[in-house]
């Protein structure tokens, strides 16, 4: 009678060290969100490296999500606020209110009574004030931040600040002083980000998708 017993407390030892692996040590920091949805190929960085992320999978102060061409990953925060990450994006969570955008793009959206928050690029920094936008750093080394709703507060490189309001967006090249907003076309947004902006939206196998180069 007591074999099998030993047996399962061993298989549930090594179920829970399986679990612990796949997570990075948190013993000083708090669950910063967790994983709402993914579709396509989406991976999550644990302390044993990369593995497939899954649905409400938690994610804490330093983990990293990717993801693959054609696939996204919607991240919800303990503060309410909300990031999809778009095709061939790598986003590193700092926290609450930090994060850094590696490479790719996001669509973020924070709660109107929600702190501040920042999302960082390789070249610039963008402080939402509120509280809709898009943020996007390229393969050349240039980012894109586009503002749908509310402020959001831009520092290039070079240390300058530009703000953008509703309906504009900027660029920032790597070495140069901030361009100043300009408006964009809402309409063509819409249809050219409807991957990102509708998480219900399953695009056709032939149908493009993250072309954030054709409507600005």
């Amino acid at each position: 009678m007591r074999k099998p017993m030993f047996l399962s407390a061993l298989a549930l030892i090594v179920l829970a060290s399986s679990l612990w692996a796949a997570t990075p040590s948190h013993s000083a920091a708090g669950q910063a969100g967790a994983i709402a949805s993914t579709f396509g190929t989406v991976q999550a960085r644990g302390y044993q490296g990369w593995g497939k992320a899954f649905r409400n999978q938690a994610l804490f102060d330093g983990q990293t999500v990717r993801t693959g061409s054609r696939s996204r990953a919607e991240i919800r925060y303990q503060n309410g606020a909300i990031t999809r990450l778009g095709s061939n994006t790598l986003l590193r969570v700092r926290g609450t209110q930090d994060m850094r955008l590696l490479r790719g793009k996001t669509w973020i959206k924070k709660p109107k009574n929600a702190q501040r928050m920042t999302i960082r690029t390789p070249i610039a920094v963008a402080s939402i004030v509120g509280t809709e936008l898009f943020i996007s750093h390229s393969d050349n080394n240039t980012s894109h931040v586009t503002t749908l709703n509310g402020v959001v507060e831009v520092t290039g490189e070079l240390g300058d600040k530009q703000t953008v309001n509703p309906g504009e967006w900027v660029e920032i090249e790597p070495g140069k002083p901030l361009e100043k907003p300009t408006k964009f076309d809402w309409n063509t947004l819409k249809k050219q980000e409807r991957f990102l902006i509708d998480p219900d939206f399953i695009p056709a196998p032939d149908e493009p998708v993250d072309n954030d180069e054709d409507w600005k």
